[in-house]
């Protein structure tokens, strides 16, 4: 095309793409906006995190220390610190991580009366406390699912 006249010039090939009606259209993009996720559940996450993020850090218990809180799939994660072990001194002592780890997942259950996780739990997604060394490598994970949390 020569600029600003639209005119073709002589032996210039061009593609045509046939229209496409526009309920084939929407057929054809249902499935990337399903893969977009769930939209309701992202609103209650990122707002979540904009309350609980406010807190943080955060002194946990026994030492350790809440550093943040982020989305990973359809869960919020909270990553907690231990400033003083490693996973090398974890392994060293397997019982007393193992009865941290049982401690821990019965514990989480207590999320289940935060406000502020209330409208994630609603909209499906659940909830991870993520423990880490001070070198940010992962002891272990314990995860909550909304399923788990009784409607009020």
């Amino acid at each position: 095309m020569k600029p600003g006249t639209g005119n073709r010039e002589r032996g210039m090939a061009t593609a045509a793409w046939p229209a496409l009606p526009r309920p084939l259209c929407a057929v054809l993009l249902l499935p990337l906006l399903a893969a977009c996720g769930n939209g309701a559940l992202g609103d209650a996450q990122r707002q979540a995190i904009a309350t609980l993020g406010k807190q943080l850090p955060a002194p946990y218990r026994d030492g350790l220390i809440i550093d943040a809180v982020h989305r990973h799939g359809d869960d919020l994660v909270f990553v907690i610190r231990s400033p003083d072990a490693t996973v090398a001194a974890a392994k060293a002592r397997p019982d007393v991580f193992a009865a941290l780890r049982h401690d821990e997942a019965d514990a989480i259950a207590e999320l289940c009366t935060n406000t502020a996780l209330a409208p994630v739990y609603a909209a499906g997604g659940g909830v991870r406390r993520r423990f880490i060394d001070a070198n940010g490598a992962q002891f272990f994970e314990v995860a909550l699912k909304a399923s788990n949390c009784r409607s009020p």
